[in-house]
């Protein structure tokens, strides 16, 4: 994404009620099965994507936790940006955060803070932490942390090689999502996000990503 100009963010209670960053609800389950494979296909995203999914904390504490730079508020086509990601910065991650229910999401074009172990073991203390990188014509990775332990590090293109304190607990759903066999799934995206979903009941649906508005932050790398 392109770097934006760092604007100063209004107090988050002025933002309530006026659709404001960091506060979301998914929309209601359809009979239809959701479409998982959208970020393979989205232009913003041509160079991969990175979802990490935080529970029991909200985008300002974990923008602190984070030694995060709030820099503005934006909508979805800023967060994912012309999929320029981080080309040229090396120092930093620049995600979009929203709240849902007990969650923060964190939205990356071409990032990996949610797959950085540095970043995501210290960050699970006393909370889960789920992290999934992918796209770009590339394996996924998914890992999954819980009070500092490795729960799960999955390489998509090898799902039996996993390893982790939970593979064998979260085997069932790494199995029902596609998530399995020597050379993993043809396409792990849409398995990945199904076994997200599975897991933390957060569906990643570009129908809901889009209409949301989003915390921009730059993110020191270590």
């Amino acid at each position: 994404m392109k770097r934006r100009s760092v604007l100063l963010l209004p107090p988050l209670a002025a933002l309530a009620g006026c659709g404001s960053p960091g506060v979301a609800e998914p929309r209601p389950s359809t009979a239809a099965p959701l479409d998982y494979s959208w970020p393979d296909r989205h232009p913003g995203l041509t160079s991969g994507f990175c979802f990490t999914l935080v529970r029991g904390i909200t985008p300002y504490p974990l923008i602190e936790k984070l030694h995060g730079e709030e820099l503005e508020r934006v909508e979805w086509p800023r967060v994912l940006g012309p999929g320029d990601g981080e080309a040229g910065v090396r120092t930093r991650f620049f995600v979009g955060m929203i709240r849902t229910g007990n969650w923060t999401v964190v939205v990356e074009d071409n990032g990996s803070l949610g797959v950085t172990p540095q970043i995501v073991q210290p960050l699970s203390a006393k909370r889960w932490v789920f992290g999934y990188r992918g796209g770009g014509g590339k394996p996924g990775r998914l890992m999954i942390y819980r009070d500092g332990d490795l729960a799960l590090d999955l390489d998509t293109s090898a799902p039996e090689r996993a390893i982790g304190s939970k593979v064998d607990e979260m085997r069932p759903d790494l199995l029902a999502a596609g998530l399995s066999g020597k050379n993993g799934p043809a396409e792990p995206t849409p398995a990945a996000l199904t076994f997200l979903a599975a897991r933390t009941h957060i569906k990643l649906a570009e129908e809901w990503l889009k209409t949301l508005s989003y915390l921009l932050v730059a993110v020191p790398k270590p």
